[in-house]
């Protein structure tokens, strides 16, 4: 009766999986999306909203964002699991040619250490005793700074989801709907007005009067006037 059940359990999650996959079958334009992704800031703009099933008045429908929701998962930043201080540390010591390092101050000492059997009671070199320990130095110091820089890009990561708004205005189904930034998926056609944070890479085809500032990623301290229509050769993009 056990084994029944293991089986039948088995058989239920395996047709769970199955009807899972099949939900999330990759369509035509998703298998497009997987091979040309780099180059929509490039891309014909009218064949592009094709191949996305979108177009610049009804946006997408609600069943293709949720299908793409799905497959895609949310827009915001992934951080790794938290670990400790000290677990980090060792690992920045520790890692690729440091290994070399701790191997050469490693026989460093063992040298040193036959010299002194070999020698009994006379005074063995003290060169391959200063260079194990300097090479130990050399060691901690490279991974104290790849901690503190590996800590550095952690912190401006951190500050670029603090830019991240938490709502946004998008046309779906022909109507303007104001959903959460994490919700935004490939596709959506966003509305912005003055004052707004953009809550994804977009790429624009209408504005009036818009000037974005990409001080936050660029450094630029002058704003970016966009105006795709004044000049339809140069694709606006943020």
């Amino acid at each position: 009766m056990r084994r029944y059940l293991q089986k039948r359990n088995h058989f239920q999650r395996d047709f769970r999986d199955r009807q899972h996959t099949a939900h999330l079958k990759r369509s035509d334009s998703e298998l497009w999306l997987s091979l040309y992704s780099p180059y929509l800031h490039v891309w014909p703009f009218q064949d592009l909203c094709q191949k996305l099933e979108t177009s610049s008045s009804m946006g997408l429908t609600s069943e293709v964002a949720a299908r793409r929701l799905a497959r895609y998962g949310k827009n915001k930043f992934q951080f790794p699991d938290s670990e400790s201080k000290l677990l980090k540390y060792i690992k920045n010591c520790f890692h690729g040619f440091s290994i070399i390092i701790l191997l050469s101050s490693i026989l460093c000492f063992m040298t040193y250490y036959l010299e002194t059997l070999y020698y009994h009671d006379e005074k063995a070199e003290q060169e391959y005793l200063v260079a194990g320990m300097l090479l130990l130095v050399c060691l901690f110091m490279s991974g104290t700074y790849r901690y503190l820089q590996a800590n550095n890009d952690f912190d401006v990561v951190a500050a670029f989801k603090d830019l991240m708004p938490m709502y946004c205005t998008v046309i779906r189904d022909g109507r303007k709907r104001i959903i959460l930034t994490e919700d935004v998926v490939i596709g959506d056609v966003l509305v912005i007005s003055f004052g707004q944070r953009l809550s994804a890479d977009v790429r624009f085809f209408s504005a009036h009067g818009l000037e974005v500032n990409n001080v936050a990623l660029m450094g630029l301290s002058k704003p970016e006037i966009i105006d795709p229509v004044a000049s339809p050769n140069y694709i606006n993009w943020s």
